[in-house]
């Protein structure tokens, strides 16, 4: 009886941490706090001084994302179960409903509204209804038909430094911002190229017709080279605006040059490779903000 009822305690607790979990891979959590961390950065960049608005403005970009992730499974809950990536997902396993897993992005999106007006952003709640359209509209509903909706769903992931700058108060087209959300715009396309090479089997045989698939098997590692020099050239104008703005070191550029130099050589024919990216891309604009500090 007293093991009995010992299960019985431990039961809820139990169902406690399975649905903590299963709301984890809804928000997609490292992704989420990445936008986060991200969008406080250009809080920071265009205002180089901690503020309870900057904390307001990086909590609402990350239930941003975990509302723009929670209403995306909902969306692709279907085509989930048809890949090995994504059919252990909360969704399509049946462990969460559909239902309850909209009302929670709805929720999320809701709280993000809120951080927005608390950090007196309101710029930034029509940031986000933009976010939401391009992401959960037009990348989701397009993605189906053609792998060109990359293009616009890159738009969405390249939002968070820009969140963060018109938070600050910064101007929505100031060429500054611009070239560092450009940076992040090309850090996302070849991640994608290389999820659709490495299942290209499920791409073709399990989903909807992509127009340019073989175009990107065949010439897989020109694309990733063209997407290289173009990313190279993102960050050296980012930091040439930095230089002419802020008067930063021109040691900087050389120190980008060597780190680019290495990258050059790092054989990007595994997705491993590629985070070597998206850690400069970060490292690039923390330094930024560090050296403004």
């Amino acid at each position: 009886m007293a093991s009995g009822m010992a299960t019985y305690r431990l039961q809820p607790r139990r169902d406690v941490v399975k649905t903590c979990t299963y709301l984890m891979v809804l928000a997609r959590i490292p992704i989420s706090v990445t936008v986060s961390v991200v969008s406080m950065l250009g809080y920071l960049l265009f205002t180089p001084s901690l503020s309870l608005n900057m904390l307001a403005t990086g909590t609402g970009s990350f239930f941003l994302c975990a509302g723009c992730s929670a209403i995306n499974q909902v969306q692709e809950k279907r085509t989930d179960a048809y890949f090995s990536r994504t059919v252990m997902r909360p969704l399509p396993q049946g462990l969460i409903s559909s239902r309850t897993a909209l009302l929670t992005g709805i929720v999320w999106l809701g709280i993000s509204f809120m951080m927005y007006e608390l950090a007196d952003a309101r710029k930034c709640v029509w940031l986000s209804l933009f976010v939401i359209g391009a992401y959960n509209g037009l990348y989701t509903g397009l993605k189906r038909r053609t792998s060109l909706s990359l293009l616009i769903g890159s738009i969405a992931g390249a939002m968070p430094p820009l969140m963060g700058w018109v938070a600050a108060g910064g101007n929505v087209f100031d060429s500054l911002i611009l070239s560092n959300c450009a940076i992040w715009y090309l850090v996302q396309i070849p991640h994608a190229w290389m999820r659709i090479d490495k299942y290209r089997d499920e791409y073709t045989s399990r989903y909807c017709p992509i127009p340019v698939s073989y175009f990107v098997f065949v010439y897989k590692r020109m694309l990733l080279r063209v997407w290289y020099f173009a990313f190279v050239c993102s960050v050296m104008f980012f930091v040439l605006m930095c230089s002419w703005r802020w008067d930063f070191p021109m040691g900087t550029s050389a120190v980008l040059g060597v780190i680019f130099l290495i990258g050059g050589l790092i054989p990007m024919n595994r997705m491993r490779a590629l985070y070597f990216f998206d850690v400069t891309a970060l490292i690039v604009l923390l330094g930024t903000v560090l050296t403004r500090l």
